[in-house]
């Protein structure tokens, strides 16, 4: 009885797999943008984390207003170190949906909660490592926004440091043949997070942006999205009939 009832949830697993697959290639047709945000949620981005989780119904629902079709994505990274505790997470993933409500509802989970995090590099490499892995579209323009304030493992540390044994450099050539820009947004001033970042943009046709204040951070993530989509222009001057002057200067970094 057990082999059979074993042989059945394997059926029902394939099952379920092809109509997810199938589901997918459906989505492909359709999109106009596939962006994947990859955020450190260590315990030094903890007001960072809190301005997107406050503001990511309006940063969809600007996103949505000028360009339909976009998917979004998220990978919430952390460090190597701690993956015995319950409550660990190296990664956490949404694969990239249309579904704002599951965008929402995954970006203020509780689940995704900060770690303590030090003063070294985080598990960058391995955020990279999940975005290459994500099912992008063949055809519509593919980012991921890098939002942290530490550089991957390898920079200032062994590349041993990561247990994983991943290397961002590799990572980043991958993401770079499937033809996905880059666009890291930098939390600090550290000299050796600003050059490796940098480098991850200059190598896949992204866009580095040092981010000056934290209100700053849920425009920008709007502003490359309808760059990305060519409706910048289009949400600047909505912005301008609203009077919203405070918000045009954030997404002045982008043009």
């Amino acid at each position: 009885m057990e082999a059979l009832d074993e042989k059945k949830e394997k059926l029902f697993r394939k099952i379920r797999e092809r109509e997810e697959h199938l589901k997918n290639d459906r989505l492909f047709v359709n999109s106009t943008l596939d962006i994947v945000f990859a955020i450190d949620t260590t315990g030094s981005m903890d007001p960072f984390i809190n301005e997107v989780q406050d503001n990511i119904h309006r940063i969809i629902e600007d996103i949505l207003e000028f360009s339909q079709g976009v998917r979004m994505g998220v990978v919430a990274y952390k460090d190597h170190g701690d993956e015995g505790e319950d409550e660990f997470y190296l990664t956490k993933i949404l694969p990239l949906t249309f579904d704002k409500k599951e965008i929402i509802q995954f970006v203020r989970s509780p689940d995704l909660h900060i770690g303590e995090g030090g003063d070294g590099p985080e598990a960058v490499e391995c955020a990279l490592y999940e975005a290459v892995n994500f099912n992008w579209s063949s055809s519509a323009p593919k980012v991921v926004v890098l939002v942290g304030d530490k550089p991957p493992h390898g920079v200032i540390d062994s590349f041993r440091a990561c247990n994983r044994m991943r290397d961002y450099r590799k990572e980043v050539e991958a993401l770079k043949n499937k033809g996905v820009r880059i666009y890291p947004i930098l939390c600090n001033k550290i000299q050796e997070t600003e050059g490796s970042f940098r480098w991850m943009a200059q190598e896949t046709g992204g866009e580095f942006i040092y981010l000056h204040e934290i209100s700053n951070l849920s425009d920008l993530l709007i502003g490359i999205c309808l760059k990305e989509t060519g409706k910048l222009s289009l949400f600047k001057n909505k912005l301008i009939a609203y009077g919203e002057t405070l918000r045009i200067e954030h997404i002045k970094l982008l043009e």
